[in-house]
């Protein structure tokens, strides 16, 4: 079972950055991507929609998760670089929120493989970059605490997890709930397919009496429910290539559209 539980994570997991499998102790992923949104629709707070110029939202970003136990794996997201465009208005770039967290496997029961993860945000991108109409981040800090659990199929051909947790955000912008689904197929011994599903939802929709974070993005009342594939194919030596394609619907207070993202990946 440990040495499934490693296939997974070093394979299959690598589609969701680890899912709720550890890493086990001194094993490692790490990853390093670009992405790229293209949108002319503005999903604004209450649900209206408007046609805006061009915007594109282009991002670099790294992700590391080591195996500190064999049931405890640290997490560090970085969006080293983030630079979006407005046509007409003009564009801006800098570093993202840092996220940094642990992931516990908290137990295993036959298939079945639970955990907890908790993160915290660091507002070290900047909310104001064109009056806060093109930020890098949201400009407080910001927390998550998340439950998943999950199980292989087929003998370790197929796999599948859910999770659902709380996030807390400062500065007095609305918490919500976070939630993530993914099912993966091993359809070769280097190629890998994934469907996934995540969003976020405010549980509040009632608009505040002043306005807060950003006019657009990272700010309050942010909502939306993402899905699309994942495709991963294994190059050797523990290195990996992976696209994912990302579209949105219940989108608020978003610039609506779809995101490509493209990665490399070496995990021992």
């Amino acid at each position: 079972m440990k040495r499934l539980s490693l296939v997974l994570w070093l394979g299959l997991g690598a589609a969701a950055e680890a899912g709720p499998w550890a890493a086990g102790r001194g094993h490692f992923y790490a990853k390093v991507g670009g992405s790229r949104l293209r949108s002319t629709t503005l999903a604004a707070p209450d649900g209206t929609r408007f046609e805006i110029p061009r915007f594109t939202k282009d991002e670099i970003s790294l992700y590391g998760a080591l195996g500190l136990t064999n049931r405890i794996t640290g997490v560090v997201s970085m969006p080293a670089y983030r630079a979006s465009d407005l046509a007409e208005f003009g564009s801006e770039s800098g570093i993202g929120d840092v996220q940094a967290g642990l992931q516990v496997q908290l137990g295993q029961r036959g298939p079945w493989v639970f955990a907890a993860r908790g993160m915290v945000q660091a507002p070290t991108g900047d909310e104001t970059r064109a009056e806060g109409l093109l930020p890098t981040g949201s400009g407080v800090w910001e927390g998550e605490a998340v439950l998943g659990v999950g199980r292989s199929f087929a003998k370790g051909k197929m796999y599948g997890f859910v999770e659902s947790g709380h996030q807390v955000r400062g500065g007095g912008l609305n918490d919500g709930l976070t939630y993530a689904l993914q099912v993966g197929w091993n359809v070769r011994p280097r190629f890998t397919v994934a469907g996934n599903i995540r969003g976020i939802e405010p549980y509040r929709k009632k608009p505040p009496r002043e306005a807060r974070g950003s006019p657009v993005g990272l700010s309050d009342r942010v909502r939306y429910l993402s899905y699309g594939p994942t495709l991963i194919l294994g190059l050797g030596h523990g290195a990996a290539l992976q696209l994912d394609v990302d579209g949105a619907s219940r989108a608020r207070n978003l610039a609506d559209g779809t995101t490509v993202r493209l990665g490399v990946s070496l995990s021992r």
